[in-house]
């Protein structure tokens, strides 16, 4: 009779405690950098590897042309996993 009780209120224990779990949201930081030469055939890639060389691991990259008609410049705006930014 003992181990029947004792079984119970540790399963309600646990459903209660399982239930009051809250979401936890990832903070994201956006920075954006400007870059020699253009976007290319795969501009998200390009970025990613832009700022992999200044040690710096994006999650992923938007790349826009600065100004395709005067320069070679690209502008990357990516997404880091890091918090605070």
């Amino acid at each position: 009779m003992k181990s029947t009780t004792l079984i119970m209120v540790f399963c309600i224990l646990v459903f209660f405690i399982l239930n009051n779990v809250n979401e936890v949201n990832a903070k994201v930081c956006i920075k954006s950098q400007d870059f020699e030469q253009n976007c290319g055939w795969d501009g998200n890639k390009t970025c990613i590897r832009g700022f992999n060389k200044i040690n710096k691991f994006p999650i992923s990259c938007e790349c826009t042309h600065k100004n395709p008609t005067v320069s070679s410049k690209r502008t990357c705006k990516c997404k880091f996993p890091k918090s605070p930014c």
